[in-house]
């Protein structure tokens, strides 16, 4: 008699898969999953398609969830920077249950069943501008309960616009075909996410999420603050909030640190759950290849900036020959504000 377990695991009978919802990646989950809008590392591929497109680097994300009621949740993402505005990048997202008991029509035991969820995405953004991207993702999600397998197909879609010191994220994600489980069919949980982010004298991120899901209309908030310590070395701080959550569900508050060496990065992230237990993300990330060719307008200012002082004295303005040569006024200094 596994029925009863299928349609709870398929999400109460309303939404499939309803493990697409879970944060993914130890800042963003620390950050309350307010992420559409900052999204720049390998995580915003689960959170905005449109992300990857501003990043510089290589970087691949491997990221462990001990999440609630003993479920595992893994996920992995790579991003490639293909050009100057083209960006590549793929991710994985496993949900791995326990053995669940199995009974017959009699309510006896007959053993045990192993269920599990999976989502592969591939896809690519574009940056338009120096400052608008967009991106599209595909996806393949798949689950199992004991003998019963089911497909379904999807879509994400995202849009990043960047200001001075201001982010805006919006994304379209899990649009696709509906999931048919033990004779019964479930949609996808079609989700919206808008937010914004501030960055603060370059060492704090303020982040604001709305998420718009079948179960209601969440909200997310967090802040990110840094401190270098060597010029290799920077430990990160994090606190975050979502609301949404139900009485039994724990307050929503979130929390996580970080620290980055060179191009190496650590993160975790607590969260507790109130009387579903306490949830711990551990995620290893890596930014690695030469920048790419795109250019900020602030790297062509520090570009033409380095030009000019690199020319030869020899090469310089000379004063014409049998004029008095005049001394020179002191040279100014110039400074940009990058």
């Amino acid at each position: 008699m596994i029925g009863p377990a299928l349609r709870l695991y398929a999400g109460a009978g309303t939404e499939a898969a309803p493990f697409l919802k879970i944060d993914a990646g130890a800042r963003a989950a620390a950050l309350g999953g307010a992420f559409s809008a900052i999204a720049d590392d390998a995580s915003s591929v689960f959170y905005n398609p449109a992300g990857p497109g501003f990043m510089t680097n290589d970087d691949i994300m491997l990221s462990h969830n001990e999440w609630i009621a003993g479920l595992k949740n893994e996920h992995f993402a790579y991003v490639h920077p293909q050009s100057a505005r083209l960006t590549f990048f793929t991710g994985l997202n496993l949900l791995i249950s326990p053995a669940m008991d199995k009974y017959d029509i009699s309510g006896v035991k007959t053993g045990s069943f192993f269920a599990g969820d999976g989502a592969l995405s591939a896809g690519a953004a574009w940056a338009f501008t120096d400052s608008f991207c967009g991106g599209l993702a595909a996806k393949g999600v798949y689950q199992q309960a004991d003998k019963e397998k089911a497909c379904a197909y999807a879509a994400d879609l995202g849009f990043v616009k960047k200001y001075e010191y201001l982010k805006l994220g919006l994304a379209v994600q899990n649009l696709g075909t509906p999931l048919k489980l033990y004779k019964e069919s479930f949609d996808l949980p079609l989700t919206f996410r808008g937010g914004a982010a501030y960055r603060l004298n370059d060492m704090f991120w303020l982040a604001a999420d709305a998420v718009q899901t079948g179960g209601g209309l969440v909200f997310a908030g967090g802040a990110e603050g840094e401190l270098v310590v060597t010029p290799t070395e920077t430990v990160f701080a994090r606190a975050g909030y979502k609301s949404g959550r139900s009485r039994n569900a724990g307050a929503g508050i979130s929390a996580g640190v970080g620290l980055k060496s060179g191009e190496l990065r650590f993160d975790y992230a607590f969260a507790p759950f109130g009387d579903l237990g306490d949830s711990h993300r551990l995620t290893v990330s890596f930014k690695f290849g030469s920048d790419r060719e795109y250019l900020s307008r602030e790297k062509k200012l520090r570009q033409i900036y380095r030009k000019s002082e690199a020319v030869p004295k020899g090469k310089q303005d000379r004063p014409a020959e049998g004029k008095s040569k005049k001394k020179a006024p002191p040279k100014k200094e110039n400074y940009f504000m990058w």
